[in-house]
């Protein structure tokens, strides 16, 4: 499993470098790699003995040292196991380009000098990003440790009031995840129901799947006593059991001790001490084999897991970022691709909303064979054809000269009268369709279809403000040719029409011939015939003129809606946003910027998905380059 261990170290390596860690704020839905990867990581109280544990694992002299917070950030540390024990051992830090590193004082200085850098930027006493170093010697296991600022209850040295809630919510942060080892470093020479490292592994991992204790400072419990019955598990039970170590004393690391021979101390100490020779769980040497097998053993537990996630997440990532139009374009030809690409869909989108059925064609039908035939049959003819308005109209169009025969003027004003009135449905209906198709602009931007233009706000106005410039203009053209259909009606009648409406008044009832009605419903033939000459003529030309407008009302609501479909539905479909594609083949490079100009949450969401999605893919590229055999 070596291979898998130091592929997991990679994987960190690459989350680390692309922003995704522990303290990476998991709003928004990421999928997060580092949340899958398990790896150990180190909790104590200041002054517990945790960077000395840190160090004797590795078998160097590393760590910066002092009074205080020393350790202000998380130090990720993955140690890779050289084969040849006669390797060079050395380090390399993510932030400087792996340099490497031989000098492990150098390492220390550049600890401090990143900590430094980092929190001086950000004006804050510690910080959860971590940093990240990679040791590799042939005197390591393959391991990954987290090492976490101490725990503390009391601010000092100046330190803010809040840095004891911010040590606190950083290691937290690291130890909540399912897939993060709890490694608890306790002194024992201190009373372990007030262990900060146990009392917070307690409350993220209650049962203990999570959590090995390491107990420190057992050289130096007060004489008479020892710590065995903790080792053995009797005192203070933990699943996975508790490690005892000797690490070097302040004296030690003041004296420059070396690593190698505090192991021999720390053996001696063991071996002649009757309270612990006969224990399996002691010892730096026990602590890495313990260490390392429960790493390997998580990251085999985990490994399908992993696989898995991460190319579900890509799927899930990519089919976001397609959502959203891709990726971000800069160059102009690409931007004017996009944006008449996304004009495209917005017009297909709408003729086949148009063409459709609810919310489209299916309302514009219901214009012209309901609405536009209930007004005409609401026009109010009657007053025109009132016997005493039309003896007016008559008198008034002969003047002084009477008609010898038919009162030819007075039916031509008449019939004009009566067929102005047509303009007034012709136009409520194109007004009515004007309406329906101004609703499905914005229905269609609101579609499915147009999701690729959601996250452009300014394409989105633009569209809209040209689709309804041009309905505006197309609704003028409709209105002139209608009112043109009806003048046309006004300005040439009939005769033929006229003929046949006073044969069918002359012919008897059964008589054959078409029925001509008038605008009642009733044949042109069918009246009282009662009153005075006069009456009765006056009626007749009334019933004449009710006939003829029967005929052109028929005319008229056949007519009327192909005027308006060929001057108004046909042409939004056609062009509809042609005014802005000569805007946008005008535009400079700045005024497509602006027309793809995106939202600032939509622009950092993108930003998140590609820097997640590139992670992934790296992750998936490292996989596929090591065997599982």
């Amino acid at each position: 499993m070596d291979s898998v261990v130091q592929l997991v170290n990679r994987l960190q390596s690459v989350a680390t470098k692309l922003g995704d860690n522990a303290a990476t704020a998991k709003d928004g839905g990421l999928p997060s790699l580092w949340d899958l990867l398990p790896s150990i990581v180190v909790i104590g109280g200041q002054s517990s003995g945790k960077s000395s544990v840190l160090e004797a694992v590795v078998g160097r002299d590393f760590l910066p040292r002092g009074t205080g917070i020393v350790t202000r950030r998380p130090l990720v540390m993955q140690l890779v196991h050289l084969e040849d024990p006669a390797a060079r051992e050395y380090g390399e830090f993510l932030h400087n380009n792996r340099q490497k590193l031989y000098d492990f004082a150098q390492i220390r200085d550049e600890i401090e000098a990143e900590t430094n850098r980092f929190l001086a930027g950000k004006g804050r006493a510690v910080a959860p990003d971590p940093i990240q170093l990679t040791i590799y010697s042939p005197s390591v296991p393959n391991l990954t440790l987290v090492d976490m600022p101490g725990l503390t209850k009391v601010p000092i040295d100046g330190q803010p009031r809040s840095i004891v809630k911010e040590l606190d919510d950083m290691a937290r942060t690291y130890i909540k995840g399912d897939n993060a080892i709890i490694l608890a470093v306790t002194p024992a020479n201190a009373d372990l129901a007030t262990s900060d490292a146990l009392h917070m592994a307690r409350e993220v991992d209650p049962a203990g799947d999570r959590t090995i204790g390491v107990l420190t400072k057992l050289d130096i419990m007060d004489p008479g006593t020892d710590a065995r019955d903790i080792l053995e598990g009797s005192a203070v039970k933990l699943k996975h059991g508790w490690i005892g170590v000797v690490n070097r004393g302040q004296k030690d690391i003041n004296q420059k001790v070396p690593m190698g021979e505090a192991r021999s101390r720390e053996l001696e100490f063991f071996r002649g001490n009757s309270s612990y020779r006969d224990l399996k769980n002691i010892g730096t040497g026990f602590l890495s084999v313990k260490l390392s097998n429960h790493l390997i053993g998580a990251i085999r537990k985990q490994l399908p897991v992993i696989t898995h996630s991460i190319n579900e997440g890509i799927v899930n990532l990519e089919k976001e970022l397609e959502s959203m139009g891709g990726s971000q374009v800069a160059t102009r030809g690409g931007m004017l691709h996009l944006v008449l690409q996304l004009c495209r869909q917005f017009e297909d989108a709408f003729a086949k909303c148009v063409d459709g059925g609810k919310n489209g064609g299916e309302v514009i039908l219901t214009v012209f064979e309901r609405r536009l035939t209930d007004n005409i049959r609401a026009l109010d003819f009657h007053k025109i054809l009132d016997p005493s308005n039309v003896r007016r109209i008559v008198e008034e169009a002969d003047g002084y000269q009477p008609h010898l025969i038919a009162p030819e003027m007075g039916y031509r004003r008449l019939l004009q009268e009566c067929l102005i009135l047509f303009k007034g449905p012709a136009e409520i209906a194109v007004d009515e369709v004007h309406a329906i198709l101004r609703k499905i602009v914005a229905l269609t931007l609101q579609s499915d279809d147009c999701k690729g233009m959601v996250q452009f706000t300014h394409l989105q106005r633009d569209i809209a403000r040209v689709a309804s410039e041009a309905l505006d203009v197309m609704r003028l053209d409709a209105k002139k040719m209608v009112a043109t259909m009806v003048e046309m009606e006004r300005s040439y009648l009939t005769a033929e029409v006229f003929k046949e409406i006073l044969q069918a008044d002359g012919r008897q009832e059964g008589h054959g011939g078409e029925l001509i009605r008038t605008l009642s419903g009733r044949q042109v033939n069918d009246y009282i015939d009662e009153g005075t000459p006069a009456d009765r003529h006056l009626r007749k030309i009334a019933i004449h003129v009710s006939a003829y407008i029967t005929h052109v009302r028929t005319q008229l609501k056949q007519t009327i809606p192909k005027a308006i479909v060929h001057t108004l539905v046909l042409q939004s479909k056609k062009k509809l946003l042609e005014k802005l594609h000569a805007e946008v083949a005008n535009s400079d490079d700045a005024q497509l910027k602006r027309i793809l100009s995106e939202d600032e949450g939509t622009l950092k969401r993108r930003d998140q998905l590609l820097g997640r999605l590139k992670l992934l893919k790296s992750a998936s590229e490292e996989i596929a380059t090591v065997s599982f055999v």
